[in-house]
């Protein structure tokens, strides 16, 4: 009798999280409409965000260029060196230069660009709108639930994209903007582990939509990295040259 009243609770809650959480879908639209709604994003042909980083391994300042829909270029800075830069042309990725021991991944060197479509969504994830070309790249999405982060409750989306790589993104239940990722990874060396939250959302001079001002991420041995927008520049008229992948 216990078992069967154990499992009829179960059920019951079962059904009552079922009814109470949106899907998936409604929990991305929410998200889009916080930042500021897919009017807004479409009037934005191009976008340059500056930031600067903070670690236990000095500072560092990154450059990242979008022109839309599909190109993509990024340049770190490492006490005013310049480090890696990754570029994506729209059909290729690659990804050249680092810092050694001293900073970014740690990796130097040329390495063999990625084509196809792993490599737009290595390029485009860390767009504010990458979650628009999910059923384009046949990325799905689940929800598993709520979870606290700080002191506030986020519904948890497990993203999986096509070749089965997995993250999970939160997004606060109330103003539906997104505030953490979570993802795990096997290589060579062990799991990798890495948390990013997204922090004070506003809006730049000369834009319409939310960005996140303060992102903090945590990252193996590196520990905690915390960067902070500095500018964001929209339609300024890049042009497909500023996104040429050189040998």
């Amino acid at each position: 009798m216990k078992r069967i009243i154990v499992s009829l609770f179960s059920c019951i809650a079962f059904s009552s999280f079922a009814q109470n959480t949106p899907t998936a879908d409604a929990i991305i639209e929410k998200y889009i409409t916080a930042i500021g709604g897919k009017e807004a994003i479409a009037k934005i042909q191009d976008m340059t965000i500056n930031s600067t980083s903070e670690s236990q391994r000095g500072t560092s300042e990154t450059e990242i260029k979008y022109k839309f829909p599909d190109k993509y270029t990024m340049t770190v800075y490492f006490n005013g060196n310049q480090g890696m830069t990754t570029v994506y042309d729209g059909k290729n990725i690659k990804t050249s230069g680092g810092f050694g021991g001293r900073g970014g991944n740690g990796a130097g060197g040329n390495r063999p660009p990625i084509e196809g479509k792993e490599a737009k969504i290595q390029a485009m994830r860390s767009s504010p709108f990458f979650e628009l070309l999910y059923d384009e790249l046949g990325i799905t999405r689940t929800v598993l639930g709520t979870e606290k982060v700080g002191d506030k409750d986020a519904y948890k989306v497990e993203i999986t994209t096509p070749d089965g790589k997995k993250w999970v993104d939160y997004f606060d239940t109330t103003s539906g903007l997104k505030v953490k990722n979570f993802s795990s990874n096997e290589t060579p060396r062990g799991k990798f582990e890495s948390t990013v939250s997204y922090e004070n959302y506003k809006k730049f001079k000369g834009t319409e939509i939310l960005i996140p001002s303060v992102t903090k991420r945590s990252a193996g041995q590196m520990g905690e990295i915390v960067s902070e927008v500095q500018s964001v520049k929209v339609n300024k008229g890049l042009k497909d040259s500023d996104f040429e992948i050189k040998e």
